[in-house]
This record gives structure tokens, sequence and C-alpha cells, in this order.
């Protein structure tokens, strides 16, 4: 490998431009056998080669061979040197097996309608795992064409990145089947599949895509591909649009989408074959939780912007973040992550392969589409797009960086776009603007860098962001304000005479929280009981004030005062918000005594009391998808709250579900919810087996998650126990070995709510003699979690306490 600065990459001395690949997978042993043709260009005299081979046998008579498995790679030794400037056709033949742990060239395990086991053949590349399928230079800057070729049993479908151009009987009762030469593309989105699969079609309307309809298939194990016509629905209606949005169209002849049982992300978007986890494609319109329908529409999205953006978006950042279809939910997901000490910068340089599953998180995903969509508002969206396309077509099929999208975007705004962005992407955190009065529409706008542990080192504090502020200061006043921006540490505006309202951060397209006073505070949480705030404002005051009471910039009376506030709130947006921040609230005072705990409930209850009589149980069909949502959120809440009212109706529509089969007395989006209070208010054996059973025959893949999470909601000890033989039937480790962005998300799940000295003690000792190195950074930012609640129960515990006593809830 050479080493550049530390940075683990091959040798320059040759470079591949086309690859001819055969591939023969055996689904009953579970192996594979290969042959490439590779063709090469030889940049310098040499006599070796040095290419990506991981966990599987490379032969060649010709050569000397050596493998090094640490550094995954296989070096060729040639007897005599290859001269610089010329061209080679590399031949190698080799074996691996279909691993059963999601990564590399893997087989995926399914029950079908007769309940046997079978098994289908399928990739996942992503970061560096192609080299467990084939020998490559497996590194996203190092692009080449592809033919591929599958030959597998007849009765069996093969799919790879192209549309399938011959199909001929082979020797051994086996079937060749070749795919049409790809674009020059990236070794870790290349993908084959094989497998008894079916599939449901449509075409794009082509009226953006130059006149060229685009065929869309959704492909699932035989008897499921009906449940994928809303998926393929989505797709056809997003391809059209990216195709008008980015002035390209769709490159490629087809666009497979599959649903692999089996499956370590929520999807991958491997040009013209993405593959999906399958309750994040396939979805039941009668059986189906609506949640579901959610995650499909967005994840759909998501990997279809990666198909147009891929033409000119091959580094990490952007095609993981650009265009993401953010929310106001997943914006806060970023801002929590990005306020630790162990987060990292959206530009990230990665030396080795291990650390490259580590970065797959909120702050590449949601904290770099918020900074996107921070800017296209400054901007223009118009302007923005116009940048963006200029940047594609100039970059197309190769590879970009950062500063070249900066490039066009300025070029296209007239704007120093690098200038303004640097901070973002390439400096760990963000800032919070803290806001003060010193006279009479005055305002001073302190910035410095938000840390959920409060305690800033000098050393930590001098970057100063360029932030658009956003200011609004309502109706009666135009947009003067809106355009100000922040690039010092402080300033002071002066505001028009007679100002009684403004708020920073309008409409929340700023990446920063915003620390008022508490009397500024109290008067934008009257706006919010009169119903002046638009629904975005309202969920970003509750997400700063429920960030700066964690920190302490603020203490949690305020943010209590705050919520306090939103008791007609109506808005499922909203709702998220508050119902995230009082379950934090809840998770941390949990070992609190009992009386400051059941005074957090009664609060809870008050605030969604008079939505739960409003909303009822029922789903009227075509109903409003948010109204759904608020149903199920506000029926949980006051489950969790303990109304005696919903706890009875949960137990009696339960039964009436378990004991009669009654599918109507529980709608699919209520079922996950009834699990929870069923089981968390007095249900023992019988309940939890009548769950147990529904996961063991539910129909479709979202109900059986619905049934398996409910189990997680057992108190009795012993159903505890059995609820943990679901996860730990096998070691965490040794299951996820193969995909430790999994295990560390195992990691910071299992540790979210822990807030004592003990706790961290725990889990410091449970890891002190492990090697960590492949899921470091979750395990570091899990642990700085567990001393951030720590130190906010200790601060707040009595200001607590008052409140709750001060306004009735703790007697």
């Amino acid at each position: 490998m050479a080493d550049t600065g530390e940075r683990q990459v091959l040798p320059t001395n040759v470079r591949p431009t086309h690859y001819d690949l055969t591939l023969t997978p055996d689904l009953q042993s579970f192996t594979f056998e290969g042959t490439e043709t590779i063709n090469l260009n030889i940049n310098q005299n040499t006599k070796t080669i040095i290419l990506n081979a991981n966990e599987i046998q490379v032969n060649q008579n010709t050569v000397t061979i050596s493998h090094d498995t640490q550094k995954q790679t296989v070096t060729l030794t040639f007897p005599e040197e290859l001269p610089a400037g010329s061209k080679a056709a590399l031949y190698l033949e080799f074996t691996g097996i279909l691993n059963d742990k999601m990564n590399g060239f893997y087989r995926s395990s399914y029950k079908d309608s007769d309940g046997n086991t079978k098994y289908l053949a399928t990739t996942q590349f992503e970061a560096t795992d192609a080299r467990r399928a084939f020998p490559s230079w497996d590194e996203p800057a190092i692009k080449a064409t592809f033919d591929i070729t599958l030959i597998v049993s007849p009765e069996l479908t093969a799919l790879s990145n192209m549309n399938v151009i011959s199909e001929t009987a082979h020797e051994g009762g086996k079937k060749c089947v070749k795919f049409a030469t790809t674009p020059i593309m990236s070794t870790y989105l290349i993908a084959f599949i094989v497998g008894d699969l079916a599939y449901v079609e449509t075409s794009t309307t082509g009226l953006h895509n130059g006149g060229k309809p685009v065929l869309v298939r959704v492909y699932a194990t035989k008897g499921n591909e009906h449940l994928g016509q809303f998926s393929l629905d989505v797709a056809a209606e997003v391809l059209e649009y990216f195709a008008e949005v980015f002035g390209i169209p769709y490159p490629l002849p087809k666009c497979d989408m599959v649903a692999i049982p089996d499956f370590e992300a929520g999807a991958m978007e491997n040009w013209g074959l993405i593959t999906y986890r399958t309750s994040a494609i396939l979805f039941d319109p009668k059986a189906s939780d609506a949640k579901f329908k959610q995650r499909i529409a967005y994840t759909v999205s998501h990997e279809l912007a990666h198909q147009a953006l891929l033409l000119g978006l091959d580094t990490l950042l952007w095609t993981r973040s650009f265009l993401i279809g953010i929310s106001g939910l997943s914006f806060q997901r970023g801002l929590q992550l990005d306020a630790l000490r162990s987060s990292h910068p959206i530009e990230v340089p990665v030396n080795d392969p291990s650390e490259i599953h580590q970065i797959f998180d909120a702050i590449s995903y949601y904290k770099g589409a918020s900074v996107i969509r921070m800017l296209s508002n400054y901007i223009g969206e118009d302007v923005f797009l116009s940048g963006v396309r200029r940047y594609l077509k100039r970059h197309e099929f190769s590879n970009a960086s950062t500063d070249d999208l900066w490039k066009a975007l300025t070029e296209e705004s007239g704007v120093d776009v690098g200038q303004f962005m640097t901070g973002w992407t390439r400096v760990v955190g963000y800032p919070v603007l803290t806001v003060t009065e010193p006279a009479n529409n005055k305002l001073r706008i302190c910035q410095s860098r938000f840390l959920s542990t409060g305690k800033l080192n000098p050393d930590e504090d001098t970057t100063y962001w360029w932030v658009p502020l956003g200011i609004s200061l309502g109706p009666q006043f135009n947009n003067e304000f809106g355009s100000k921006v922040l690039t010092t540490k402080e300033t002071e505006l002066d505001l028009p005479h007679g100002t009684e309202f403004y708020k920073l951060n309008s409409r929340v397209t700023g990446v920063f929280r915003v620390n008022y006073t508490p009397e500024r505070l109290a008067k934008l949480g009257h706006a919010v009981k009169e119903g002046s705030l638009d629904t975005s404002d309202r969920v970003g005051l509750v997400a700063d004030a429920g960030a700066l009471a964690v920190s302490g910039y603020a203490k949690t009376s305020g943010l209590l005062n705050l919520i306090n506030e939103f008791d007609n709130e109506d808005k499922y947006i909203v709702w998220m918000e508050i119902n995230s921040r009082i379950t934090d609230l809840l998770s941390v005072w949990f070992e609190e005594p009992e009386p400051i705990y059941q005074g957090f409930r009664a609060f809870q209850h008050h605030l969604v009391s008079k939505l739960v009589a409003k909303l009822g149980w029922e789903y009227p069909e075509n109903e409003d998808y948010l109204i759904t949502m608020l149903r199920t959120l506000v029926i949980k809440t006051a489950g969790r709250a303990k109304d005696p009212e919903v706890v009875k109706e949960s137990f009696r529509r339960f039964e009436l579900f378990t004991k009669n089969n009654d599918k109507s007395a529980l709608h699919p989006n209520i079922r996950g919810t009834v699990y929870e209070i069923v089981l968390c208010n007095g249900g023992g054996v019988n309940e939890f087996d009548a769950i147990l059973k529904v996961y063991r025959e539910a129909d479709t893949v979202d109900q059986k998650l619905v049934a398996l999470t409910g189990l997680g909601f057992a108190q009795q000890e012993d159903l505890i126990k059995r609820a943990l033989g679901f996860s730990l039937s096998e070691e965490l480790y040794e299951r996820y070995a193969k995909s430790l962005s999994l295990f560390g998300s195992i990691i910071k799940f299992g540790t979210d709510s822990f807030s004592t000295a003990a706790d961290l003690k725990d889990v410091e000792d449970f890891f002190s003699n492990k090697d960590t190195k492949d899921y470091l950074r979750p395990l570091q930012q899990s642990l700085e979690h567990i001393r951030i609640n720590t130190a906010w129960l200790t601060r707040d515990k009595e200001d607590v306490e008052n409140w709750l006593r001060t306004n009735g809830y703790l007697q």
C-alpha cells in the first residue's frame, strides 16, 4: 500500500480502465467462483501490481501471489518489468464465500409461503467491500467501466447495474446472463443479485428525461412483489422530478429497486440496482403501520437523488448529504450529535477503511443537508439549483470535491460561497447565539460554539461562523432584517421603533441555537399560545429550549414553562419535538424519587388529554397522513402518562385483537402503541405470548418489527429476560463483526438513557479490555452522552422539583 500521510491507498503505478467480470454463485454450498480480465494502463515501470482482495482466494499461474489480510491486498509479482506507457490485460481466477455478515457478496435467507428456508445472493459494497467479491482497485476515486456476467440456475433471476443483453444456456444446466457495459463508475456502486424474485413495474413519463421513459421495477421474493407498488409509484414520480431539477436525464436504461431480507443499512444507492431493507421498500396498505409509508417515501427519494448526483458527486460528503429531503426532526438529530466534543466535521479525512462506517451518521446525513439548505435559502433556491446544474455538467462521470461545488455556486450567485461555508463543513460544531436587550429596540447578539456539556475551553471557541440571522419582526414590519448575517463574535442591531416581537432563525433555516433571555422566551411562549408562530418556528423554539436546558445555558424550568404553553398544539411535527424532550426528561429522571417521576407523568397527561379526546381511536380512510400520525403519538403519550381511560381501552382492544381475532379492534397504526401500554401496565405472560404469536405469524415485515419492539416493553423480570433472548441469542459482537455500523448503533441506543456515575463506570469497565477501533467514535459519543445526562440531572434536580410543585404536578 502507498502511504500518503497515514492514508491506506493503492500505489499509482497502474490503473484499471475496464473489468470483464464473470461470477458463478452457489446457493447450496454458499460459495462463488469468479474470473476477470482487467484492462490496465501502466503508469510506471513496475514488476508488481497491488490490488484489493479480502477473504477471497486469488489464483494466477504465471505470477507470484502474496496476500496481506491486514491491509486487504493481494500483490502480483511478474518475472518481467511492465513498461510505463503500455497497456495490459490482467486475467485472474478467484473463489470466495457467500458470507452471512451482510457485506461483500453475501447470502440472505428468508421463508417462502410454505415455510421453507430459501436463500438469495446479493451485494453490499459500500464503503470498501467490493474487494470481498472480486479483486479490484476498491477506492471510490479509481473508476472504470464494467462488463458483468452471472452464471446461475435457470429458474433464478439475475440482476446487475445494467440491463440484460443476452441470456443463454450454459454447461451444467445453468444459464449465462450478460449485462450491458456500465458507464465509468466506482467499485462500491457495483451490484449483482441472484434469487427467486418477482417484480412490479412501471415507466416514467419521460417528460423531463429527454422524451425517454425509464423502466422502473421493484423486486421482492416471490409472493411479496405486490407490496412494492407504493415505492414504485414514488420512484417513477421522483425520477422525473430530479431530471427536471438537475436538468440532466437519468443516465441508465432502467432503475431496479430490490427488497433484501437481510440488509445492514436502510438502503444502498448502487447505480441502477438500488437495494433496500425490506421494511424500507415494501408496504401493505391494509396491514402496514402508516409510519413505514413515511419512511419508504423518504428512503426511496433519498436513494434516487443519488442516481442523479452520482454523475459528478462521488465525494463521501455530498453524496451523503445533498437533497436528502431534510425534515425538522432530522435537522435536530444532526444538531444533537454535533453538540458533542466527540462529534466530527462534515468533511472528514479518512486514513483507514475502518473509519469510514463510523462517519455515516447524523453529521454526514443531517447536518450536511441542513447546511446545504441554509445556503440555498440564503442565495435563493433557483440560483442554488443553477449552480448545482453547472457543477454536475462540469464534472460529469469524473471525481469532484467540495471546493468544486463551492466554485460553481460562487460563479452562479456572485457570492463567495467557499469563504462562508468552510467553517460549516471543515470545523466541528455549530454556534449558539446569545441574545440580550441592552436597551429598548436594541439587540446584542454574541456567537460561541454550542456544546451539550455547556463548558467551553478557550481553544474550543475560536471559530466565528457565517450565520444568516433570519430575524423576523412580525407582519407589521418588512423583511429588511431577514437578510442580516453575523460574521464576527458579536454585533448590535437597532430594531425599528415600537418593535415588540422578534425571533431569530425564522422558519429554522439556519444551523444554530438561539439563547433568549427568560423574559423574551416567555413572550415567545405567549406567541405560541396565541397561535402567531409558524409550525417550524414552534418546533425550533422547543428544540432550542430543550438543548439549552441539557447543556446548562438555561434552566430546565424554562423549557417546562415553554412546553406548558403548547396545551392547544395540534400539529404532529411540533408534538414529535415536544414528545422527544419530555421523553429525555423522563429517561434522565427515571431513578429519582417516585413522586417526581409521577409529577412528570401528570404534566405529560395534562398536555395530551384534550387531544386524545378530540382524535379518538379510529382511523378513517383517506385521512390526512399527519393527523393519522398525530393520533398514534398522543395515544402513546397518554398511555405513558398512565391515563386510566387509555390504559383501559388498550386492554379492551388488545383482548379483542388477540383472543377474538378481531383485526379491526387494533388498526395497524396503533398496534405497537397498544403492545407497549399493555405490557407497561400489568400485562404478563399471556399478553407477552400473544404479542410473540403476532410476531411469528405476521404477514408483513413491518408488523413483525412492531411486535418485536413491543416485546421490549415487558416489565416482569422473567419476561425481560425472554425479550433479551431475542437480541442475545448470539453474541452481539460476533453477529455484527462485519457490520460494525450496526454494532455502534446498538451501543448508542443501549446507553441512551443512562444518567449516573455508576452507569458511566459500568460502560467504561465493560469496554476497557476490548479492541474498540472499529466503533470508537460511537462509543466515545455514548460515554459523553452519559456524562451530559449526569451533569444535567445533578444541576437541575431542585429546579425541576420546584417547577413541578409550583405548577401543581407534585404534592
